[in-house]
């Protein structure tokens, strides 16, 4: 028994760039083969948080590994990709997306309730544009397979650590 990990996936679908987290959740979903190499698949929970926030809690304690997947403004190249140790996140040294509450906010909640997963990575790609919009700008849409690499490599390491 390899643990519990998820992927949550944040954003607001309705303005562009910033639909990413739910979008590649949608798309690990839809798209069994992407995790398919992963030691546990079973133990992967995706779930789409939208724009949830302090809601999302109770789905985040007691893992093992959490990715968090967002857009980040980091004041990189639009589509960079971005892969940060969850607790630098605390620090506000970088601003997640545009939510009412943002991922550090959620991140902050867990750790100070003493909930902090075992293992938190957020990887998330820098945008280009964050408006009303249905569409990943192509920049940021060219970085999605990058991401999603990242993801599972992230999760394969932890699972096979915890075997």
């Amino acid at each position: 028994m390899s643990g519990r990990y998820a992927v949550l996936g944040l954003g607001n679908r309705l303005e562009s760039d910033e639909a990413l987290g739910g979008l590649v959740v949608e798309r690990l979903s839809g798209d069994p083969s992407i995790l398919a190499g992963l030691p546990d698949v079973d133990a992967v929970e995706l779930i789409d948080g939208g724009t949830v926030g302090l809601g999302l809690i109770p789905y985040l304690t007691g893992l093992d590994g959490l990715v968090v997947v967002d857009v980040i403004a980091a004041g990189e190249a639009p589509g960079t990709l971005l892969d940060l140790e969850g607790e630098s996140l605390i620090r506000k040294d970088i601003v997640m997306s545009v939510h009412d509450l943002g991922a550090g906010e959620l991140l902050g909640a867990l750790h100070v309730m003493d909930a902090w997963p075992r293992r938190v990575r957020v990887v998330g790609l820098e945008p280009l544009a964050i408006e009303l919009g249905l569409e990943l700008t192509p920049p940021v849409a060219a970085g999605v397979p990058g991401l999603l690499d990242r993801i599972v490599e992230h999760l394969g390491t932890w699972q096979r650590e915890d075997l």
